[in-house]
């Protein structure tokens, strides 16, 4: 038996493991920060479209206002230049192609959201919670300085954790958000960061006594 050779392939086999621990460790790290981050930002954002909810209902005159607050959005997104690049279609953009997401999207989904419904709109959360969990993914990735396959995750990972802390439904959250953006194909790098993330925004939105709706 050739001595040389089984150290040579052990110490191959070591470093695979070394090399395999970091990925974990890494991705276990990034799944606790952004599902405790994206967990608290989608409470915060659930109670405040619960309380224009809740203050509509109470204030039916406000209904009238309807159109200036439609407006206002505009002009929101006018000042910050972001008529023509906002949207769920931005999100998956970034994902499909290295796009940027720009951080005010959040800004943005969550401010006219609560306008939205505080005069009597309609507008679903769905799409607020992929561009909310889907800009701060980006941002944190580029923070990093993750490489492009790795902020397309926490992309993905933010999307599932926002989605989970809203609807409560960590599993159907992660497989959404890797499903919605390549309709059919299934990202299964991402598969244990985004259910990791997702289970635990749905922890600290059950912290919070988040009911999902």
């Amino acid at each position: 038996m050739d001595i040389t050779k089984i150290k040579k392939q052990f110490k191959i086999l070591l470093a695979s493991f070394e090399h395999s621990a970091k990925i974990l460790l890494k991705w276990l790290v990034c799944s606790v920060i952004i599902g405790l981050l994206i967990g608290l930002i989608g409470s915060l954002f659930y109670w405040a479209i619960s309380a224009a909810t809740t203050f509509r209902t109470e204030h039916a005159y406000i209904h009238f206002l309807l159109p200036l607050s439609g407006l206002l959005i505009i002009g929101l997104y006018q000042l910050l230049h972001s008529l023509k690049n906002s949207g769920t279609n931005l999100v998956i953009k970034a994902i499909q192609s290295n796009e940027e997401v720009p951080l005010k999207v959040s800004f943005l989904i969550i401010v006219s959201t609560f306008i939205t419904h505080l005069f009597g709109g309609s507008a679903g959360r769905e799409g607020a919670a992929l561009q909310i969990g889907g800009s701060f993914g980006n941002y944190i990735g580029k923070k990093l300085k993750f490489d492009e396959r790795d902020t397309k995750i926490l992309i993905m990972c933010g999307m599932s954790a926002c989605f989970s802390a809203l609807f409560g439904t960590p599993m159907a959250a992660a497989v959404f958000s890797m499903e919605v953006v390549s309709v059919g194909l299934m990202h299964y790098a991402a598969l244990v960061p985004c259910v990791l993330a997702s289970l635990i925004a749905a922890g600290v939105a059950g912290f919070f006594n988040i009911t999902p709706t």
